[in-house]
């Protein structure tokens, strides 16, 4: 193969296209699909990143293979390309239209007479993730092309412009600093390491992951994501950085922060899409690349831990196998429990803030254990009226056992009587019998002296609930009942040690 002459240095910062391009001009080609037939290269060929053509294209040029084969993006079909060993589908290269920075050309045209050799197409602005001069901090300019053939001198046929035609695209350009996204993903390409999080997904992966959280983050859960432009995506990228490059710590607060602003709304429940939109949306779609990375897990995890659910119904592509969180509704419909009893028990326990309790039953949210032990609780409840005769007591040392938190009620009535009116957990009270049985054990000879409680507190001018204080706390020895006899009233008591000193 005759090699060309003169030679033009491949630059590291170009594409095989823009080269083949330059080279075309050089050497007096009408066209560049001309100059490749002549070169016996296909242009589909050049497009789709063969090796044969490059390594074809390089020998005639006298250029190292090497050198411009680490900027070929390499066709491994349907739709995806290789890139310096990355993996990067089509929808994240650029093929329908021209981008360019005018001050990155004017540099090339003062080094040449003629923009059609001078004029490279760098290997950046075929990326879309790239939307900044990393350079000149200058928002890249797109023009549209109207056929692939296009391809062909491209930057000399879409930007006519010279000079200070090009000073004024920049003036009147938008100045900004490149996104962080768009500095990991050219750094990631020039082998240099991220966060960690992110390096250990696909490239595709980590740009998805990150743009698709921002687009929530920034513009909100119910964005419709064909009203975003480019600029929209540029700021999803910004937005979304800050979360996915603290990894997982930073994508539950960013998942964390949207479940709060979905509550603050009144929304949430089993309702996944309204509290996290379209990231929701998009980890649904399976598409042709349908693992979207770890964010799935992560949010999967997260619904599983913090939201209501449905055991048995499928989340994300997995059945899910057990409840860690209840509402208030999902909970009432399975304990069979009325919700706004169910709801003023929860409260009362503090398993719901006192705060949240105007809230929607299906966004009130309570760990899922504990939720049960409380409509369970309620489930086998006694009433108030029914405890004497249960603790075989008197009323006041009923009262008395209630104010001294050793009954505590489900949950408080509002009005007179409202005792009456409260559930009592039937374990809690059978826990309280057998603390005083503990406390006063049978005895088969009770001395005569000793009284009933309420003989007790009559005579000696004790209060009940300070007896029942005392009791409870260990302090009374002489204390008793009868074989077989059980409750308060069984209770037998040597009045003289209530007394002490007093007598």
């Amino acid at each position: 193969m005759a090699q060309l002459f003169p030679c033009l240095p491949f630059h590291d910062d170009e594409t095989p296209a823009s080269w083949a391009a330059r080279l075309s001009v050089l050497h007096g080609c009408p066209s560049l699909r001309t100059f490749l037939s002549d070169e016996g290269i296909a242009h589909s060929d050049l497009l789709h990143g063969r090796r044969a053509v490059i390594v074809r294209l390089c020998h005639a040029a006298g250029q190292n293979v090497e050198t411009v084969w680490r900027n070929t993006a390499s066709s491994t079909g349907s739709q995806n390309f290789v890139l310096r060993g990355e993996r990067i589908p089509a929808s994240m290269m650029v093929r329908e239209e021209t981008r360019f920075c005018p001050l990155c050309l004017l540099d090339d045209d003062r080094h040449a007479g003629n923009p059609g050799i001078a004029r490279r197409d760098r290997l950046a602005w075929s990326l879309r993730v790239v939307t900044t001069c990393p350079t000149h901090g200058l928002a890249l300019i797109h023009r549209a092309r109207d056929h692939r053939d296009n391809m062909r001198h491209k930057l000399l046929v879409h930007v006519p412009e010279r000079a200070e035609a090009l000073l004024d695209l920049a003036r009147t350009g938008l100045h900004r600093e490149p996104s962080p996204l768009q500095s990991y993903v050219m750094n990631r390409l020039g082998g240099r390491k991220g966060p960690e999080w992110l390096d250990g997904q696909t490239l595709e992966q980590a740009v998805k992951a990150t743009q698709m959280l921002g687009i929530v983050m920034a513009f909100g859960t119910s964005i419709n994501l064909s009203s975003i432009d480019r600029d929209g995506w540029d700021l999803a990228g910004r937005s979304g950085w800050q979360w996915t490059s603290a990894g997982k710590a930073g994508l539950h607060s960013a998942f964390d922060t949207l479940h709060v602003l979905a509550m603050d709304r009144g929304q949430g429940g089993q309702n996944y899409a309204t509290v996290f939109g379209q990231l929701y949306r998009w980890l649904l779609e399976p598409g042709d690349r349908s693992d979207h990375g770890p964010i799935k897990q992560l949010l999967r995890n997260y619904i599983l831990r913090n939201m209501d659910v449905c055991v048995g119904r499928e989340l994300l592509g997995a059945p899910i196998p057990r409840r860690h969180k209840y509402s208030v509704q999902s909970l009432a419909l399975e304990t069979g429990v009325h919700r706004q009893t169910l709801r003023k028990i929860l409260v009362e326990r503090r398993l719901v803030a006192q705060d949240d309790a105007g809230k929607s039953n299906s966004i009130l949210l309570v760990d899922a254990k504990q939720g049960q032990d409380a409509a369970a609780a309620f489930n086998r409840s006694v009433p108030f009226v029914k405890l004497p005769a249960r603790m075989n007591a008197t009323r006041p040392i009923v009262s008395c056992l209630i104010d001294l938190g050793h009954l505590t009620p489900l949950f408080r009535s509002q009005g007179e009587n409202k005792r009456d009116k409260c559930g009592f957990d039937s374990q809690e009270v059978d826990l309280v019998l057998e603390r005083l049985h503990h406390l006063a054990s049978e005895m088969s000879h009770l001395p005569e002296r000793w009284v009933t409680l309420a003989q007790c507190t009559k005579r000696t001018r004790v209060p009940m609930r300070d007896l029942l204080k005392r009791i409870f706390a260990g302090g009374m020895k002489d204390i008793g009942r009868a074989e077989g006899d059980r409750g308060f009233n069984a209770l037998r008591i040597d009045m003289g040690k209530v007394r002490g000193p007093q007598m």
